[in-house]
């Protein structure tokens, strides 16, 4: 196993971690290379709680993080779903200091050609963790594009097609906009067209009727993107995509009857997305207020309870002087 390899040619001195100086480390690597699925769970186990703690990261984490790879690529490595989440909290973490920063996107930029055919990988949580780093940049940005938007396309599992649709957005390369306008096609599942709609808002791309159309009939599927298809993971490209895409539509009236169309379904999950959609957007554009009446009222009159329960969201956003602004 070349992670074995890579343990002994490290130096795993001023390896520090979050509860001490390290000197730990190789062995709770050296159970996780192990053959036991037991053991090698638990050392894992604890290496998250050492490397990423709370978030921070440290000299052990920048020291671990090839190591924490080579275990990855190898598909007979026992919990790859728990070693893909803990390279996925290494590489966003927040680093005690410059120096580790540096020396974990230094890491994530070298693994980065070598974690692509992971895009692919028969672990669902493997495939959707990589798909979040291939998503960072790191130098690769052509080849990730290119990896992200084949496997797309092609990928069964609609949060993790919509997280590979959001990483392709996130490179400034050349052919991403092509891609992007491609993706919002009615051939292309929900997801995958929600997910382009955010890329091109949040890239600043041209808005055109396609992508408004594609925003309105992805999201009467529900909530396509943030939904819980793998259990405690949501889209972590944005909070509020659809508020996003709408707010960088920049036309409350359109915005507003999308959200209209949304919130009079039948189906509570597209009806509740439409209803935070306008919470979003009017917090962030309070004087569209009145575009968006029949909005709360549609709320208002919902159904179902937990829909009616955003219409005070939405009159706790009334702006004080509403009415002596023209809706823009």
């Amino acid at each position: 196993m070349r992670a074995r390899i890579e343990l002994h040619d490290t130096d795993w001195t001023e390896a520090e971690h979050a509860y001490g100086d390290g000197a730990d480390t190789l062995k709770w690597l050296l159970d996780a290379c192990g053959e036991g699925p037991d053991r090698a769970d638990r050392a894992v186990g604890v290496l998250h709680n050492c490397l990423v703690h709370q978030g921070s990261v440290y000299a052990g984490s920048a020291k671990a993080y090839p190591v924490l790879v080579d275990l990855l690529l190898d598909p007979a490595a026992p919990g790859r779903a728990t070693l893909a989440d803990l390279l996925l909290g290494i590489t966003i973490g927040t680093a005690e200091t410059e120096a580790v920063h540096h020396e974990i996107r230094a890491a994530h930029a070298r693994a980065t050609p070598r974690l692509l055919p992971l895009l692919a990988d028969p672990v669902r949580e493997v495939r959707h963790r990589v798909a979040y780093v291939t998503g960072l940049r790191t130098g690769h940005e052509e080849l990730a594009v290119r990896a992200l938007g084949e496997r797309a396309l092609n990928e069964p599992d609609p949060l993790i097609a919509a997280v590979m649709t959001g990483g392709v957005a996130r490179h400034d390369v050349a052919g991403r906009a092509a891609w992007l306008s491609g993706a919002l096609a009615s051939r292309h599942t929900p997801a995958v067209r929600a997910a382009a709609a955010w890329g091109i808002a949040q890239a600043g791309l041209p808005w055109t009727t396609e992508v408004t159309t594609a925003v309105a009939e992805a999201w009467e599927h529900g909530d396509v993107l943030n939904g819980d298809v793998i259990e405690g993971e949501q889209w972590r490209w944005s909070d509020n995509p659809l508020a996003e895409t709408l707010i960088a539509m920049a036309d409350p009236v359109r915005a507003a009857e999308i959200c209209l169309r949304l919130t009079q379904s039948e189906d509570e999950e597209t009806a509740e997305c439409g209803a935070l959609a306008a919470v979003g957007l009017l917090e962030e554009h309070p004087h569209a207020y009145p575009a968006f009446a029949p909005v709360i009222a549609a709320v208002r009159t919902h159904r179902d309870i937990q829909i009616r329960s955003y219409a005070n969201d939405l009159d706790a956003l009334t702006p004080a002087d509403e009415g002596d602004h023209p809706v823009r």
